[in-house]
């Protein structure tokens, strides 16, 4: 793998070095939503410890993180081990939701780097697009319409639509399915370890674009790609299928 320097820091651009593994032609692109097409991991984190505080309980911003790309049920499980009450989750996302609602109410959609330019590149090039999401479909719509993405893609997989969530590969799977492609003909999209770990499940190909945190070695290793923007994701596309 090599590595290209900017800013102080290291930015992983290219195509993991796995000779058995060749990449053809990419027909559709999955995408995660959030901390992948808009910036609401961080709004999320901080309606966690908005909840941590009012509930007097001792959460962490790493438990916090550890629930990235969870669904509900999952994360439930997770605080009854840490606080044993499930009903403190309950209580806590509730919190949690109306934080982020009213962070986005105040100030928008936070799209992330690269979202439009990449879209608009999809769609002049009849590339098949799904949204593949952990949110629950409510939510998920209501950011969409916000930010002005809805036009855009021709399927979604939302929240509990699938049996198993991430790092279960059903949501990619199924979000193949509804655009007509095989798992391995689609580019998954990513923030999220979790999420990464479905998307190779899924047998596709799979690129991390980083958010709150950076890959450790054996998320790394997952990737076909781990890129500093969505806007990186054009250069794959156009070599796609030449290689």
């Amino acid at each position: 793998m090599s590595f290209e320097k900017t800013t102080g820091r290291f930015l992983f651009c290219v195509k993991r070095m796995v000779p058995e593994r060749i990449i053809g032609m990419i027909r559709g692109v999955l995408f995660d939503m959030d901390g992948l097409m808009f910036d609401t991991e961080r709004l999320a984190v901080d309606g966690w410890m908005e909840a941590a505080r009012q509930l007097e309980i001792p959460l962490t911003r790493e438990q916090t993180m550890s629930l990235r790309g969870l669904l509900p049920e999952v994360s439930r499980q997770r605080f009854i081990g840490w606080f044993g009450d499930g009903e403190i989750y309950d209580k806590g996302r509730d919190i949690r939701k109306a934080y982020v609602e009213q962070q986005i109410e105040e100030h928008g959609i936070p799209v992330k780097k690269g979202l439009f330019e990449l879209l608009n590149y999809l769609r002049e090039h009849g590339i098949h697009m799904a949204v593949a999401t952990s949110t629950s479909r409510q939510s998920a719509e209501r950011h969409w319409e916000r930010a002005g993405v809805d036009q855009y893609f021709e399927a979604s997989v939302c929240g509990s639509e699938v049996k198993a969530g991430k790092p279960a590969p059903d949501v990619f799977l199924t979000a193949a399915a509804r655009i007509g492609c095989e798992p391995g003909e689609c580019l998954v999209l990513e923030d999220s370890p979790n999420g990464v770990r479905a998307g190779r499940a899924a047998g596709c190909i799979v690129a991390m674009v980083p958010d709150l945190d950076q890959p450790d070695e054996e998320c790394r290793a997952l990737c076909d790609y781990v890129l500093e923007d969505l806007g990186k994701v054009i250069p794959i596309l156009e070599k796609s299928g030449r290689e």
